[in-house]
């Protein structure tokens, strides 16, 4: 039974990994958002037309900070993983974070990300199951709370924010019913993505979604950027 469950976890470990460096390469290739909105269309007379052009230009002139602001990433992580068959080895695995999900960092008065020792821990509960193929416990229920870490680098022009955000998954243990200690092999790494906010418009949103709640493998990343407000 002992090697069937260790099998069983070797194979779920092993297609997890492998999902995240899927999703990771299709981070990359992931335009922002940020500034893709389209124009609004202008209607009405000359006159109408100079008003709003007048707003656009003001929304326009949001320029990036001038002293040092505290600025907060909320984020909803939803990930889904499942095996394609049923039976021995198949298995259900999905983790999404645990409210409040905000990390922060500093924009320097230079255009700069700066750390100034902010440490960004927040907790992702993590919940599943995997059929062992065993007599004495065929079904082993998976449950944890992992901590991810968020390293956030970026810069400002002209109002427009660029961040790059890597996040670690750093406590992997996992609880199974089964009665054996689960723990992933080796540090697991979130996708490393390239996100655009713009700053006149409040609360811009930016992210990556992958497949569907119904796929094998579903991934949702999904951040806003706001000023810090205390």
């Amino acid at each position: 039974m002992y090697r069937d469950i260790k099998q069983g976890n070797r194979g779920m470990w092993i297609s997890l990994c492998c999902s995240f460096l899927i999703l990771g390469l299709s981070a990359c290739n992931s335009p922002g958002t940020g500034t893709d909105d389209p124009m609004p269309t202008l209607t009405g007379g000359e006159s109408q037309d100079v008003e709003l052009g007048q707003q656009e230009q003001a929304l326009k002139k949001i320029e990036c900070p001038s002293e040092d602001t505290l600025y907060e990433l909320i984020y909803d992580h939803h990930v889904i993983l499942r095996s394609g068959d049923e039976g021995a080895g198949s298995f259900h695995f999905e983790w999404e974070e645990e409210e409040p999900a905000v990390f922060h960092f500093w924009m320097g008065s230079n255009g700069k990300t700066e750390k100034k020792m902010l440490l960004n821990l927040a907790t992702i509960n993590v919940s599943g199951w995997a059929e062992t193929g065993s007599d004495e416990c065929p079904v082993q229920e998976l449950q944890g709370a992992w901590l991810l870490s968020a390293d956030i680098t970026g810069s400002c022009k002209k109002g427009v924010v660029t961040l790059k955000v890597v996040e670690q998954y750093e406590n992997h243990e996992l609880t199974g019913s089964c009665g054996d200690p689960i723990t992933a092999p080796g540090p697991t790494s979130a996708p490393e993505l390239t996100l655009t906010f713009n700053l006149s418009e409040p609360g811009s949103t930016d992210g990556i979604m992958s497949g569907t709640e119904g796929d094998p493998f579903y991934a949702f990343y999904w951040y806003q950027l706001s000023p810090y407000d205390q």
